[in-house]
């Protein structure tokens, strides 16, 4: 659990100007993965799939995730000693995480395939949930344009991770949701679906509040 004292530094001390995630790959569907943010949780994904050119996405966290992002990298006091998150532990390779935080004091820098360290772990997981829903809704939306049978499948994997806690900012679901939803092209019965995820999402919201 994340203390006062960091929920209260993370409200008074988020000063820096950019965070840099990224996942680098040795084998998968995927080369890279990256999210880029500022203090106010605006930036960029970007993630390249192997003989891909890469794909940028621009990004705005809701308020929620906003909140959740920076207590996470506050807990893990903004990336310091940075140099001791690699576990000594052998373990299978999960995928090179680098994460730089660019301040007005300087950059810090980290990078490691797993550690030990509970906090650090937290940071990784929700960008790598993030980076989850973001590739997913890139996939849905080129299924809207190219391939709208597979929609139904396609939700089928958002609630799927939104049932396994693997999307970070589930309110950024809503347009896509929305868009499949008004859609007359696409199936009633994705269509009706998409709704009820929705409905999903904001009762949800309401009930964290």
């Amino acid at each position: 659990m994340i203390s006062f004292a960091i929920l209260v530094s993370f409200l008074t001390l988020a000063d820096f100007s950019n965070f840099t995630y990224c996942r680098e790959n040795s084998r998968g569907l995927y080369e890279l993965q990256c999210v880029q943010l500022d203090a106010n949780a605006k930036g960029e994904v970007k993630f390249k799939r192997r003989e891909a050119e890469t794909v940028n996405v621009p990004i705005q966290l809701s308020q929620p995730a906003r909140d959740r992002f920076l207590a996470v990298l506050a807990a893990t006091n903004y990336l310091d000693q940075g140099e001791t998150y690699e576990s000594n532990r052998k373990v299978a390779d999960l995928g090179r995480k680098r994460l730089t935080l660019e301040m007005p004091s300087g950059k810090r820098e980290a990078s490691f395939n797993f550690s030990d360290r509970r906090e650090v772990m937290e940071l990784a997981a929700f960008f790598e949930n993030l980076i989850n829903q973001e590739t997913l809704g890139f996939d849905v939306d080129n299924a809207i344009q190219f391939d709208r049978l597979s929609i139904p499948k396609r939700l089928d994997q958002i609630e799927n991770e939104l049932r396994a806690n693997r999307i970070a900012d589930p309110e950024r679901l809503i347009p896509l949701l929305d868009k499949i939803e008004a859609d007359q092209r696409v199936v009633n019965y994705a269509r009706t679906r998409a709704g009820k995820i929705k409905k999903d999402i904001q009762t949800r919201k309401k009930q964290s509040e």
